[in-house]
């Protein structure tokens, strides 16, 4: 006995050491197995933070624990999340992982998962992450450690029991049909063996805070949805029967019976769905803005019927039998605390197809109206030939006192309604008709009246309808008037569109020509409230999540590519940004996501501007294209309105007077709608007959170093310059500056980071020494540097005075006569000449010096040299005389001869 308590305490504790020590020794080849398979199936990045294997925890059973796991998009969606998980385990049976044969996975439980799908325009979808069969992993001859032979057959064999989601979040965006879904948190259980051949499955599933919107239309809002099936499975077979299933979505409940067998390329199935107890009040509680909205306090009456069935074979794009039935009768509902409410609510919808193509599905909304306060709305629509030639026809009817939603609809504080609208349409046709612009086989005919309709929502400016009459007919829509008014903004408009029928049923291209009135239009006031106007099913005005708030902050304005318009504008007051535009005229095309101006006038900074040019979001970023003219345009004005002259101008802001402009301009966008000045480009010439400019501390730093105060104000007229704008900068070519008696010119570019790099050569009043000075002025506005060009100042004051000396020192034609007379003493007197020449140069350059010395070290040092200069040239000049005597001499000894 002793001996076998002794065996087996050995063997407990050689199994105890080795369920310590084989999950270390496991865990790399697990982890290396998971990454291979994942590298060679996935064009993602999947990547964990911690691989865990344990093998007490689910004994006789292994677990694996993912933490921290995140699959990554790649090429269009790099960077993008696809999945994140907080925690994924999964168990394994222990005996499969010391076989070749596979790992038998029994348990799988996902913690915290976040699932993002994302489908581009184009198509082009996030999900589609596995490898083409031609990129996975070469299946080689030779055996892969961790089980995966030769043949390539996967390492893992499916043999899942039990199945656990919780807390999940699940987003999905199509931006090709505009439709957006999320849900969090879902949870989800399923159990069952999935790896045999026949087996009875589980499934529970609870989603909260469900929301769709399509097409900008909320379908839901804040829902909630539970699911309870118990599946009959024949997996051997692919036949799955349904049977004590429930599926409640909000207040509604229903119930699924029938079954669904899988083949090859096809499904059979016979499926019928229905309503038990249903009320009306719960199809109401499928109406977001209901349901959101006091829907406790809601009561309703009437009955609805619902019935879903589908029968028969699914294959390619074969259907099978179908027909979806839902009618309401004699419904209303009212909320408690209001004085009236909705009545003869009726409605007879039916969407049916005998099996076959999509075509032969046919959608009949025979009948929908209602009663509101007295007020009647009815609408019917029938369509068939949905794939290939959608045909339809309906009709819409009614007149709304919009006075009346108050008193059935609880609004939310500070929220008033008001004004009529008066609606008679019919519109009938097939899609092709459309497509092919045959408005004549088309049916369409209707009014359309609103008069004095207003709106008022809290922390937005009011809208009012003055008076807005259309007439519809195959070809066109006529808009015989409107008025509008938001805020401080007026408009009055009449005109004509045509395709109308096609840009609202499939979104084509919208053409026409609107003549556009306005006294006041703040754009300002127009834009800040769109930003902040709720977003499209959100009716508390909150975005779904932080990072859809951020990209409605950021996303630029968008001109649609499917319009092409032609609006004749004459507006008295346009107000954008810190501009004040006034009597603006011209016509404005809108046409492939650009807007193009035309022959536009209007006044603007003080004065008259005229500009064309185009406005486009159609390309990678918007860009604009500018060519204008502006003719008595204030400094001051511009400087304070337009932030792009504050950053490339700054010297506007201490300019007074008015300017001419011409103007070639391009740039990109940024989101905002500002310039980007990195790729700003521009040519023109600015032009003024009277400039002042006074404190501007690169010309008073000018003036310091020149000791003359009257560089200090500028006051100049008939000024015209030259400028360019490239890489940032701003070049002017030389111009000039006449300052009373002080001669500038002035050349040189301005930075966006403020700095300045300028050449001016200014010509001083005479004062015996310097004329002219070249200056260079950098650093930055607020801080500039100047620079003399001391060496050019000497060279120039030298040969001034020198010239100066040298004419009245000498004088050639008393020299020149006094040598022809006396020939006899030309030596003598060409010594005498000399010696008085230098003389005098000598006396000139000590008054020069001392007459220097008050003005600065600049000066005494350019007076010391023009007189060493004036020494030097009297010698030359002494030299000359005498050689001149000598030549004399011979000359008149020659005439002698």
């Amino acid at each position: 006995m002793r001996k076998l308590l002794k065996i087996t305490g050995v063997t407990l504790g050689i199994l105890l050491l080795v369920a310590l020590v084989a999950p270390m020794a496991l865990r790399g080849k697990i982890s290396d197995i998971v990454k291979r398979e994942a590298n060679g199936m996935l064009a993602a990045k999947l990547d964990f933070e911690r691989l865990n294997i344990s093998l007490l925890r689910h004994f006789p059973h292994a677990s694996v624990e993912l933490k921290g796991l995140t699959l990554v998009g790649a090429g269009r969606f790099e960077g993008d999340t696809i999945a994140a998980a907080s925690r994924i385990s999964v168990v394994v049976d222990l005996m499969s992982l010391f076989g070749d044969s596979g790992f038998e996975v029994t348990k799988v439980i996902l913690a915290s998962p976040s699932l993002h799908a994302h489908k581009l325009e184009d198509g082009a979808v996030n999900w589609d992450v596995m490898k083409p069969s031609d990129e996975a992993a070469p299946a080689e001859t030779e055996e892969i450690a961790g089980g995966e032979s030769s043949e390539g057959g996967s390492a893992f064999r499916l043999s899942v029991r039990d199945f656990r989601i919780s807390d999940a979040s699940i987003r999905y965006e199509d931006d090709s049909t505009g439709m957006r879904f999320s849900t969090t948190p879902l949870s989800l259980r399923l159990r069952g063996d999935l790896s045999a051949d026949h087996t009875s499955l589980d499934l529970k599933m609870k989603a909260g805070a469900l929301r769709l919107v399509s097409g900008g239309i909320p379908l839901l809002s804040d829902a909630e949805s539970e699911f309870e099936a118990s599946i009959d499975a024949d997996l051997a077979n692919g036949r799955y029967t349904f049977s004590e299933n429930r599926l409640r979505l909000n207040a509604i409940e229903l119930t699924l019976d029938g079954w669904a067998e899988t083949g090859d390329e096809s499904v059979n199935l016979d499926m019928r769905a229905a309503c038990e107890e249903v009320q009306f009040k719960d199809v109401l509680s499928l109406v977001p803005v209901l349901y959101t909205r006091d829907y406790r306090g809601l009561q309703a009456s009437g009955e609805l019927s619902m019935s879903l069935w589908a029968k028969g074979e699914m294959r390619g794009s074969t259907l099978p039998a179908f027909e979806f039935k839902t009618e309401v009768r004699d419904g209303s509902f009212r909320y408690a605390s209001l004085p009236a409410g909705v009545t003869d609510i009726g409605l007879d919808l039916s969407v049916t197809n005998p099996g076959g193509t999509m075509d032969r599905t046919v959608v009949d909304l025979s009948k929908f109206g209602f009663n509101m306060a007295g007020n009647t709305v009815a609408a019917t629509l029938y369509a068939t030939n949905l794939a290939s030639d959608p045909t339809f026809r309906a009709s819409a009817s009614g007149r709304v006192d919009l006075g009346t939603v108050g008193k059935v609809y609880p609004l939310e504080k500070g929220t008033e309604l008001g004004g009529r609208i008066a609606v008679d349409a019919q519109v009938s046709g097939r899609m092709s008709d459309i497509e092919k612009n045959r408005y004549d086989k088309l049916g369409a005919k209707g009014t359309l009246v609103v008069e004095e309709l207003g709106l008022t929502l809290p922390q937005l400016p009011d809208v009012k309808i003055r008076r807005a009459a259309a007439t519809i007919s195959p070809a066109a829509l006529t808009l015989g008037e409107f008025g509008l008014t938001v805020g401080r903004s007026d408009v009055e408009a009449n005109g004509q569109l045509t395709n109308y029928i096609g840009y609202m049923l499939r979104g084509d291209r919208l053409s026409g020509r609107l003549y556009v009135q306005s006294d006041c239009l703040d754009l300002n006031e127009l834009l800040s409230s769109a930003t902040s106007a709720p977003a499209a099913g959100e009716p508390d005005g909150e975005p779904a999540d932080a990072a859809e708030e951020v990209a409605a902050a950021t996303e630029p304005l968008v001109v649609p590519q499917n319009l092409d318009l032609s609006l004749n504008a004459d507006l008295k007051e346009v107000l954008f940004r810190k501009m004040t535009l006034s009597d603006v005229s011209g016509e404005i095309r809108v046409s492939g996501g650009a807007v193009s101006l035309e022959r536009l006038s209007l006044g603007a900074f003080g004065g008259k501007a005229t500009a064309s040019g185009r406005f486009s979001t159609a390309g990678e970023h918007p860009s604009l294209s500018l060519a204008a003219s502006m003719s008595k345009g204030s400094f001051a004005k511009t400087f304070e309105q337009l932030e792009v002259v504050q950053k490339l101008a700054p010297v506007f802001e201490k300019t007074g007077g008015d300017y001419s402009l011409s103007l070639d301009l391009s740039t990109a966008l940024d989101a905002s709608l500002s310039p980007d000045l990195g790729t700003l480009t521009a040519s023109g010439e600015l032009r003024s007959e009277h400039i002042e400019i006074q404190n501007l501390k690169a010309f008073d730093a000018l003036a310091t170093a020149l000791k003359n105060d009257r560089l200090r104000r500028i006051e100049a007229r008939d000024v015209a310059v030259r400028f360019a704008v490239r890489d940032g900068r701003v070049t002017t070519q030389p111009f000039d500056l006449q300052l009373g008696d002080v001669a500038v010119n002035l050349g040189g570019s301005t930075g966006l980071d403020q700095t300045i790099d300028y050449t001016a050569r200014v010509s001083l009043p005479d004062n015996g020494i310097l004329q002219t000075v070249d200056v260079g002025i950098g650093g930055t506005f607020t801080d500039p540097k100047v620079s003399l060009d001391v060496k050019q100042a000497a060279e120039q004051a030298v040969k001034n005075v020198v010239d100066e000396q040298i004419q009245k020192l000498t004088g050639s034609e008393s020299l020149s006569d006094e040598v022809a007379k006396q020939a006899e003493n030309l030596r003598a007197e060409a010594e005498r000449a000399g010696n008085k020449l230098i003389e005098a140069a000598r006396e000139q350059r000590t008054k020069l010096v001392e007459a220097a010395a008050s003005k600065g070290a600049l000066a005494k040092l350019a007076a010391e040299k023009a007189g060493d200069k004036l020494i030097s040239e009297a010698e030359k000049q002494a030299e000359n005389l005498r050689t001149e005597a000598e030549r004399q001499i011979e000359k008149l000894t020659s005439s002698t001869d």
